[in-house]
């Protein structure tokens, strides 16, 4: 063992953007610098499918690996990455976040398995296209919309806004939907037609989620940022994807963790609702991520004037960008895991 703790960070990149990183020419240098702090030695592990051997054996010479990967990104998925990634944590090396907490946590299954909290409320699971097929006509016999997820995704992939066209469901199902990818274009297509579209999700994911759609006007949407099972930010934007009025997306805006407006949001989430999460996911604290996020969007006032919020999506896999108050935190917690097992 070294005397000086040794960490790797990890996003995607090609072989030239392996050999030309440094701790300061990418979007991390806050991190290093972070870790430069505590006397730890940081380097960059810039990662492809395509040279996984390589990455694996510098990812074992270290005491910790902190991981940036999308969930899907440019056609590729993290299934290489996951399996050399617990080939890494099996030999003691710290690993955040660990491939087993992105499945629990950071796939949109997790809206189905806390639907009866707070943040939970009329959202359905469908295992099978056939299920989707079946099911998906009496969700929207009320007319409402729907918003239909693949499991896990990332940018808005896999995510549609759902309506039935009046006067149709009885007769000849049609639908207009919106895929929240950006610059994506509404569309009228048969209800058949929309849902042969989807297999490709259950080939992916294996499964859909579907929930009401809550709409961001005025409001907007409250980014949560967590470090294990500390509030360390904020982020609100005025999210446009799913609106059927097309509108320019606007900027998400940052905030530190004691933002005025969002501290009764900051309690619910830590005192409250991560401790039944945890309770129904079965993680315990020091397993949930160095970085990770919760999206929520508001929902109606209670009576006593308080607001509420319903569950978006858990952000796990790549959380990034991030307030500038966040990293002090979870370099601290990742140094604190990395040093609690050199003992």
């Amino acid at each position: 063992m070294t005397a000086e703790p040794r960490v790797a960070i990890v996003w995607r990149g090609d072989h030239e953007a392996r050999n030309q990183a440094t701790t300061e020419n990418n979007r991390f240098s806050v991190v290093f610098e972070e870790f430069q702090k505590y006397g730890f030695r940081a380097k960059p592990a810039v990662y492809d499918d395509a040279f996984v051997d390589e990455v694996l054996q510098q990812l074992l010479d270290v005491d910790g690996v902190l991981v940036w990967v999308n969930p899907i990104q440019d056609g590729a998925d993290r299934t290489v990455l996951n399996e050399m990634l617990r080939k890494v944590a099996s030999q003691g090396v710290f690993v955040s976040t660990h491939p087993d907490i992105i499945l629990k946590l950071g796939s949109k299954e997790v809206l189905f398995q806390t639907r009866e909290m707070d943040w939970g409320g009329d959202v359905y699971l469908y295992k099978s296209v056939e299920e989707l097929r079946q099911q998906l006509p009496s969700r929207l016999e009320s007319g409402e919309s729907r918003v239909l997820k693949q499991n896990s995704g990332n940018g808005g992939n896999g995510v549609w806004r759902v309506d039935v066209v009046e006067g149709t469901l009885k007769t000849a199902p049609t639908v207009r939907v919106i895929h929240a990818q950006r610059n994506s274009i509404e569309q009228q297509m048969p209800l058949s037609e929309f849902v042969a579209e989807c297999e490709v999700y259950f080939k992916s994911s294996g499964q859909m989620i579907d929930q009401p759609f809550h709409s961001p006007v005025p409001n907007g949407m409250v980014r949560c940022y967590m470090s294990h099972n500390q509030v360390v930010g904020f982020g609100h934007q005025y999210v446009t994807a799913l609106l059927h009025e097309p509108k320019e997306p606007k900027t998400r805006l940052y905030y530190p963790e004691t933002k005025p407006e969002f501290q009764a949001l900051k309690t619910k989430m830590e005192n409250e609702w991560l401790p039944q999460l945890q309770t129904l996911l079965n993680i315990e604290t020091d397993s949930l991520p160095i970085i990770w996020d919760a999206d929520f969007l508001y929902g109606p006032k209670a009576a006593s004037g308080e607001e509420t919020y319903v569950l978006c999506e858990i952000n796990v896999s790549s959380v990034h960008p991030y307030p500038e108050s966040a990293p002090p935190y979870f370099v601290k917690n990742a140094v604190e895991r990395i040093l609690s097992r050199r003992k």
